[in-house]
């Protein structure tokens, strides 16, 4: 009793045990929609139909041993190593750009054995660590741009260069919106902020102006009816798939934009495939699962009490959700092309690993908090 008022502990389920649950289904639905989305195209590609199934099955059991041992991590040491995570985390960048495999015009793989992974991948999970870390830091030095900008500005940049040199500039806006956001949980200055925002905006528009297949991008977005058989096909198949899906879908498994209509149905248009086989009931359910991830990931932040854990809880929920927005807004074309894989859910090793740690951590996090009280 306090103050006359009895405490109750609320009858609730643990914030770790929902969002445990949340990304189990997530990634156990991204499994069967990879499947789903390849199964005809591996067959005739490959000549095994299950290909893609196998790979993300895989993937996705040694996600989920790094989702495990994330949430064994003690914060407090990674907390300690944040700065040495982020210096590995550019010297595999410089390691992919010398050495790393090129796919489509595009060197972000490195190869190691029979596997190979996105070093850009582990990058943005490292800025997050130490960004946190070193906001927390500097928590009563945000007014001085020289103390709280320059020195993560230096290293984060370098990498963010790194990353475009792949070229990767979809990684870059999704860590650079990251990163302010951040900056703005932390209390920085409006004015700080909205400098970074403006040299964001103006070099993502002058480097997409500038790049003619980002240009040409940018073009189809603004119209994606205006050459569907050229720069526009990629949205416009989209839109084709979604506007196809309707209310209830045509049924999973019984789309048609996956037939060879489609590029990257698995990957960076998977969302295409949802809605087309399940409808728009069945594109809201994924909207909303993202949703309570988001939510239950902001109420990890605000409700721990160590600053470190909360601004890091608060990094992985926002790339977790800023991606999944992303991803969605390519997709129905409220965004230009870029990418973008919708996290648990598309194909793709690196992307799912990285994604299960992180959510790791914040179920981690999530376990330490104290018990929530109600009165009456």
């Amino acid at each position: 009793m306090v103050n006359g008022e009895i405490l109750l502990r609320k009858p609730s389920w643990p914030l770790s045990r929902k969002l445990t649950a949340l990304v189990l289904a997530l990634t156990g639905l991204g499994v069967v929609m990879v499947a789903n989305a390849t199964f005809v195209f591996a067959g005739q590609k490959y000549g095994n139909p299950y290909l893609y199934l196998l790979r993300q099955t895989l993937w996705a059991t040694f996600g989920f041993a790094a989702f495990i041992f994330a949430q064994k991590i003690q914060l407090k040491n990674l907390r300690r190593f944040s700065r040495s995570i982020l210096l590995t985390a550019l010297l595999l960048l410089v390691a992919v750009l010398l050495f790393g495999k090129e796919i489509n015009n595009a060197r972000r793989w490195l190869a190691l054995g029979p596997f190979s992974f996105q070093p850009s991948e582990f990058f943005k999970i490292a800025v997050i660590i130490y960004l946190s870390d070193f906001l927390d830091r500097k928590s009563g030095k945000m007014r001085d741009p020289r103390l709280s900008f320059a020195p993560p500005g230096l290293l984060i940049g370098l990498g963010m260069v790194l990353v475009l040199k792949e070229p990767d500039l979809g990684t870059i806006i999704l860590l650079a919106a990251v990163v302010i956001l951040l900056y703005f949980t932390t209390g920085a200055p409006l004015k700080y902020l909205s400098i970074m925002a403006v040299t964001v905006l103006v070099g993502g528009g002058l480097m997409i102006w500038l790049e003619p297949f980002r240009r040409a991008r940018l073009l189809a977005f603004l119209n994606p009816w205006r050459d569907t058989a050229g720069t526009s096909y990629h949205i416009s198949q989209s839109l084709i798939g979604v506007g196809n899906g309707g209310l209830f879908g045509v049924g999973l498994g019984q789309g048609r934009q996956k037939l060879f209509y489609l590029p990257e149905g698995h990957t960076d248009f998977i969302f295409a495939n949802i809605a087309e086989e399940l409808g728009l009931f069945g594109s809201t359910l994924f909207i909303t699962l993202f949703f309570f991830l988001v939510h239950w990931g902001i109420q990890t932040a605000k409700r721990t009490p160590d600053r470190f854990q909360s601004l890091l809880a608060a990094g992985i929920t926002a790339l977790i959700g800023l991606q999944a927005l992303l991803h969605i807004g390519v997709v129905i074309s409220l965004l230009p092309t870029k990418g973008i894989t919708l996290p648990f859910i598309s194909y793709g090793g690196s992307s799912l690993l990285f994604t299960l740690f992180a959510a790791g951590l914040l179920v981690n996090i999530a376990r330490n908090l104290p018990p929530e009280d109600f009165r009456v």
